[in-house]
């Protein structure tokens, strides 16, 4: 993060709107804030979140998540009345998990670590961005993964300054225009940029795709339209944008977790299998399989669950720490 005297020709955002909310029972509002997060959203202390024309700020204070509404000088209304109406959402405040750590408390790969995961809820991106890291995981490890999706943020999106600080402001999907398969390309997206752009068309087309109210149908049915989408980045989007839970984003990596974990035979059985588990929780279990295991390469993964190693590694980089790194 850059911060104070840095950034002085960026814009620079006002408030214009504050809010207090209440605390779901078993919230985590640093695990939140920083799993699978950069410095430039997450300082240690206050979550930055860039929605368009406005820049929500998060602060835990005790009970409370305190939310400040930064927009530009000339914003309209609406665009306050939206942020702050999103602010609920993108925490998952109104999310109650007692159901699935009571699943997870009797597993046999969660149960070591969900003391210690316990309050973590998905921070949802919106429905754009969230397909964008589909894509960016596809036959990728962590580390080309996300850093594939911080290139793109960093070579492709703006900055504003919000409370002194630098905040990067993601490209909108009408912001990919001719030189954005050059940008791609270089920030390694590779065959990965006809998907981008393809998905940057499909929002660009249906706008209301891209909304935290849009149908998880129609939004699977559009993304997998797309050349280069298939099940797995249309379910994560899902579960990481509108927090749709019941349809696991299962790759190669959770599925051969899956079958030494739950010892399964058949790889086609996986997901019927992972979903009698977790019954709706599916999708969010996969997302914590990752932080629990530090997004290993699988043949590490597989190694520490032989050893009864399932619980994260705060000292390495992984999901949970990426923000100190990246």
């Amino acid at each position: 993060m850059l911060e104070r005297g840095a950034g002085l020709d960026k814009p620079r955002y006002v408030l214009a709107d504050s809010l207090v909310l209440e605390k779901p029972r078993d919230f985590s509002f640093f695990l939140t804030a920083s799993v699978y997060n950069f410095s430039w959203w997450f300082n240690g202390e206050k979550l930055f979140v860039p929605l368009g024309d406005a820049v929500l700020v998060f602060r835990d204070i005790g009970s409370e998540v305190e939310v400040s509404v930064y927009t530009r000088p000339s914003a309209d209304s609406d665009t306050v009345d939206r942020a702050a109406e999103y602010a609920r959402h993108i925490l998952g405040l109104g999310e109650d998990l007692s159901d699935f750590y009571a699943i997870a408390l009797r597993d046999p790969l969660l149960s070591q670590s969900i003391d210690f995961l316990r309050g973590l809820r998905v921070r949802a991106s919106t429905p754009w961005l969230a397909t964008v890291v589909g894509i960016c995981q596809q036959n990728a490890s962590f580390k080309q993964g996300w850093r594939m999706f911080y290139n793109f943020l960093k070579m492709l999106g703006s900055r504003v300054v919000v409370e002194g600080s630098e905040v990067v402001v993601p490209p909108r999907p009408e912001d990919l225009g001719e030189n954005a398969a050059s940008l791609l390309r270089e920030a390694g997206f590779g065959y990965r940029v006809s998907a981008v752009l393809g998905v940057a068309r499909v929002f660009e087309k249906n706008p209301g795709l891209d909304s935290w109210g849009a149908s998880p149908g129609e939004l699977e049915e559009q993304l997998l339209s797309v050349k280069g989408v298939g099940h797995y980045t249309s379910r994560l989007a899902l579960v990481l944008s509108l927090r749709v839970y019941d349809r696991p984003p299962i790759d190669r990596w959770l599925k051969e977790i899956a079958r030494r974990v739950y010892g399964i035979a058949d790889a086609r059985d996986v997901e019927r299998v992972y979903t009698s588990v977790w019954d709706r929780w599916s999708g969010l279990a996969v997302f914590y399989t990752t932080v629990a295991l530090d997004a290993e390469p699988l043949s590490a993964a597989l190694k520490r669950i032989e050893n009864g190693l399932t619980r994260p590694d705060p000292g390495k980089l992984s999901p949970l720490t990426m923000w100190r790194y990246l």
